[in-house]
């Protein structure tokens, strides 16, 4: 197996030590330590600490909007999609990766957490979110045309939200069923998670 670059270890070093301790709780020099290199070798492949967190959320954003493509892919082929499954592109291209490999998966997801959470740092993420409702907007509203645009928007943005803690926090708040794996019960989660975020978006505006 070949030795992970010096770039690949400072990445997964700061995305690790991000994840546990917050965004403003861990400074370049801790990285460097960690991660067994010098000072200069943090500088030299990213410059600054922006740098070096934009690297960080391209690098597991990519695999992200790609799966998600797939999902969007499909389900532009129909004229009115279904909100379960638009919220399953939404949930999905996230969750599937703690269900391959929990220890990353779980590691990525927390790490966008923090980058949402953190005000240093709110605005990346932010952005990623407001993306995310520019290329589902059209589906959403197609799925339920029956719904102001303006509240439309507003239960996005609280599903996306719902979808990073959701998933960030899965092993605080999964219901652990006996006889099933830790998969299966993650599995299990997602699934109801799916159910309640899509629920939200399409649930009927009570009369004031």
């Amino acid at each position: 197996m070949p030795r992970a670059s010096a770039k690949d270890v400072i990445l997964d070093t700061a995305e690790r030590l991000f994840a546990e301790q917050g965004m403003e709780s861990v400074s370049l020099r801790t990285i460097n330590t960690e991660a067994g290199y010098s000072v200069a070798a943090l500088h030299y492949h990213f410059g600054t600490r922006d740098k070096l967190i934009d690297a960080l959320i391209s690098r597991r954003q990519t695999p992200i909007l790609a799966r998600r493509k797939e999902f969007l892919d499909e389900l532009e082929k129909e004229e009115r999609p279904d909100i379960y499954r638009i919220t399953e592109a939404l949930v999905l291209p996230m969750a599937e990766p703690i269900l391959e490999n929990p220890e990353l998966g779980l590691r990525t997801i927390k790490f966008f957490f923090r980058t949402y959470i953190d005000q240093a740092s709110y605005g990346q993420t932010k952005d990623i979110i407001e993306e995310s409702h520019r290329i589902f907007n059209g589906l959403l509203k197609r799925a339920l045309p029956e719904i102001d645009q303006a509240l439309l928007h507003q239960r996005w943005v609280i599903a996306s939200e719902l979808t990073f803690q959701g998933l960030a926090n899965i092993d605080n708040v999964m219901t652990i069923r006996s006889g099933s794996s830790q998969i299966e019960n993650y599995r299990h989660y997602v699934n109801r998670l799916i159910d309640f975020i899509a629920g939200g978006i399409a649930a009927e505006e009570p009369a004031r």
